[in-house]
């Protein structure tokens, strides 16, 4: 599906690559603060670039797998963790996951393979309302892996307004499509409405109410307030 894509146009194929470096780049920053070693951080960089993805392709019978057909977003996450372990035993960083690096590439991942879930769904014939789902599912798939298995409450459940960023961006992919958009418009918009509505929910610590009240301040074990 992701090669008929970029048959058609390589702005696809653009934002499938730059979603697969950016989350694979936030696996390896995750994996460093959680001491793992160099194969765990490898097989994390992997794994969040296609976690998604794979869940998306089970879903709507996408069989076998994108990266099974097109084994490209593999290597261009392994390619990924190596270059980011490199960087990481140069120039070491305490507290990754809470720094604009880590949080930039997060929001960037999610924004891109939002457009890119979105899309597929929709050439795949579902409904648009199952697309959006499905864009959504692609976009925080990675990310609940990514947390899981870091020990962490995954971020979509806890932390700043997170799932309803990539929400909003596959809404407005889906509206654009509809309005028969330009290509590039529809695609770039809502990648970038993705990444201001992480970057608001960042810079004013915005969360969804919580679905008991607190006891105490409430933040203090969540790794993402």
């Amino acid at each position: 599906m992701l090669a008929s894509l970029a048959t058609q146009s390589g702005v696809f194929l653009v934002i499938a690559v730059v979603g697969t470096i950016a989350f694979a780049t936030s696996g390896v920053m995750a994996a460093a603060e959680s001491d793992m070693d160099w194969l765990g951080a490898l097989v994390l960089a992997v794994v969040v670039a296609i976690g998604g993805g794979t869940l998306r392709d089970v879903l709507i019978g996408n069989l076998p797998v994108t990266w099974v057909r097109d084994e490209w977003p593999v290597w261009v996450g392994l390619a990924t963790g190596v270059i980011g372990i490199a960087l990481l035993r140069v120039r070491p960083a305490s507290r990754l996951t809470r720094g604009i690096p880590y949080l930039a590439a997060d929001a960037v991942g999610l924004g891109a393979f939002v457009v890119l879930g979105t899309s597929i769904s929709l050439e795949a014939g579902t409904s648009a309302f199952v697309a959006v789902l499905m864009g959504v599912i692609t976009g925080v798939g990675g990310g609940v892996v990514r947390d899981v298995l870091t020990s962490r409450r995954p971020m979509v459940l806890v932390g700043q307004v997170y799932a309803v960023a990539g929400l909003c961006g596959a809404l407005v992919y889906v509206g654009l499509d509809a309005a028969d958009g330009r290509e590039d418009v529809k695609v770039w918009i809502p990648i970038a409405v993705v990444v201001v509505l992480r970057y608001f929910a960042v810079r004013f610590d915005l969360h969804l109410p919580r679905a008991l009240t607190p006891r105490g301040s409430g933040d203090e074990n969540s790794p993402y307030g």
